[in-house]
């Protein structure tokens, strides 16, 4: 549900300015991110996780609030909104960038300290918030997803934050799916399974290259999904699938309400 209209900002929320970029830009509430309130469907890549505390900010309070219905249509339960014009807030003088309310995957955040940089290849990048993650960090990336629009997506969302990524259509189901070979220095895969796909993952990788790598497994089905075996892991399974790698780390996680998953960072010796 909504929360209650404010004066001013929650400590404890991000600030989502839903202005257009030329507004946001001539002065915004320090620390807000701006997603323009047309576009948030478009770019819910960019929105935080839907149990995540926000405060939208606009032109008017009645646009703010607007914008909050259509967050909680989006399945976010802890929306507020300012019951004043940014404009007319004296700490609306910030002139800086927007701030990034997405996060990649948690597990890519924990294992980055580990991975030397250099060429990396998402496969099945989507909507690209990993791809661009990597970016940031001094990665060269290129993304590879069958989906042009989620490409066009995760390119633009690089140009917003300053950084580009190399993209490329490709279906990865394909027989010969012609990844690089002994080339890549990070390997990424998240949210995705095709099996065959396993040893070509390997050869991708350079010596002293790393593959990180998380999905589903069997028990994802009760929260939602993927609902078909094909798509889920075995126990153990993504442990056992990269015999000429050395596992770093691998975890498998359930929480009280989803996801079941399995986590992998291996290492191609050498």
């Amino acid at each position: 549900m909504e929360t209650p209209a404010t004066r001013e900002p929650r400590a404890a929320h991000a600030i989502l300015d839903v202005r257009d970029e030329a507004a946001f830009c001539a002065g915004h509430l320090p620390g807000s991110a701006n997603i323009p309130r047309a576009e948030l469907k478009a770019r819910r890549a960019e929105l935080p996780a839907r149990d995540a505390k926000l405060i939208v900010a606009a032109q008017s309070p009645a646009e703010a609030a607007a914008a909050a219905a259509d967050l909680g249509a989006l399945g976010y339960v802890d929306v507020g909104w300012l019951e004043a014009a940014v404009d007319s807030l004296p700490t609306a003088t910030d002139r800086g960038p927007s701030a990034r309310l997405w996060r990649p995957s948690p597990f890519l955040e924990e294992v980055l300290p580990q991975l030397p940089r250099g060429r990396a290849f998402d496969f099945a990048a989507g909507a690209g918030r990993e791809s661009v993650f990597l970016a940031l960090h001094g990665f060269e990336v290129e993304a590879w997803d069958h989906d042009r629009g989620a490409l066009e997506r995760a390119s633009a969302l690089a140009a917003r934050h300053g950084v580009t990524i190399r993209t490329a259509v490709r279906n990865l189901e394909r027989r010969d799916p012609e990844l690089p070979v002994g080339t890549a220095q990070l390997v990424t895969v998240f949210r995705f399974l095709h099996r065959p796909l396993f040893p070509h993952l390997e050869r991708a990788l350079a010596p002293g290259g790393h593959l990180v790598y998380e999905t589903y497994r069997r028990g994802q089905a009760r929260f939602g999904r993927p609902k078909h075996p094909r798509f889920l892991l075995d126990d153990g399974e993504l442990a056992r699938a990269f015999p000429s790698l050395t596992v770093v780390k691998f975890e498998e996680v359930e929480g009280p309400e989803g996801p079941v998953i399995a986590r992998l960072l291996a290492r191609r010796d050498g």
